[in-house]
């Protein structure tokens, strides 16, 4: 039996690329009412989430982290491909550079990133390695049997927004080792592993960091977005038609040790 596949996108990506037979759904969780749309891909049933919703109007610190992977759960989504549109912090990553996320930092305040307590429990979540390695090594190589280029590798660094950084908030995470910057990745990772839904997202170059140009603008990001939505809609559409079946893996056992 196929491995039912959620998609949560962010900036520039309001429809699912290559999805067909798009029905809207409204899926009630105990952190709200969530906007859905359930599609087929490949044969197979898909659920999509825009982040900031259809017409980009959810700030990234008000977006329903929460009630977002609750809703995918209830929908019987076990593995969730994400974007995450980044500013660089890398030289040779310009707009346009597609890379694997492998790490986090995380610099936002008053957001709610955990589902617990939950029924009477606790749970203290691993996530040394936060984001699926079996989707990692999956999207490498559907990668380069479409012979997209894919780095990996990356730190992303997770601010508030929606205002963009400053350059010595930049230079500060530089140091730190931070590859990309956004507003939005974090806490969606954590609350996957916390409902042991395997999770990876594909950070989307669309502009350099404050510092390393002139000015960030929001027009720029999303003129240089619409570039590149069929190349990562593609993407994902052979993940899905070439790993049908996503088997076992660490992340589905997340909760096995998890409570003291």
């Amino acid at each position: 039996m196929a491995t039912k596949t959620g998609f949560i996108t962010g900036t520039g990506f309001y429809a699912l690329p290559g999805a067909t037979e798009v029905r809207p759904q409204e899926v009630v969780t105990p952190f709200g009412n969530v906007y859905v749309e359930l599609a087929s891909m490949e044969n197979q049933e898909v659920v999509f989430i825009p982040r900031h919703g259809k017409r980009h109007t959810i700030s990234p610190r008000e977006i329903n982290f929460r009630g977002n992977l609750w809703a995918m759960k209830e929908l019987g989504v076990e593995r969730i491909l994400a974007t995450s549109v980044s500013g660089s912090l890398v030289a040779a990553w310009g707009p346009g550079t597609l890379v694997l996320v492998d790490q986090f930092l995380n610099f936002t305040d008053g957001r709610a990133e955990t589902f617990y307590p939950m029924n009477g429990r606790l749970a203290h979540v691993d996530v040394t390695d936060p984001y699926c390695r079996t989707l990692h090594e999956q999207l490498a190589a559907s990668a380069e049997k479409l012979q997209i280029s894919l780095k990996s590798g990356a730190t992303y660094v997770c601010m508030n927004g929606p205002r963009f950084e400053t350059r010595a908030e930049v230079e500060m995470v530089r140091r730190l080792g931070g590859h990309l910057l956004g507003q939005t990745n974090y806490p969606e990772c954590v609350l996957a592993r916390e409902l042991a839904i395997c999770y990876v997202t594909v950070g989307i170059v669309s502009n350099f960091a404050a510092g390393m140009q002139l000015t960030v603008t929001a027009t720029e990001v999303i003129e240089n977005i619409r570039k590149y939505g069929d190349t990562v809609g593609n993407l994902f559409a052979a993940l899905v038609r070439d790993y049908p079946e996503h088997g076992d893996c660490a992340c589905r056992h997340a909760l096995d040790q998890a409570e003291l």
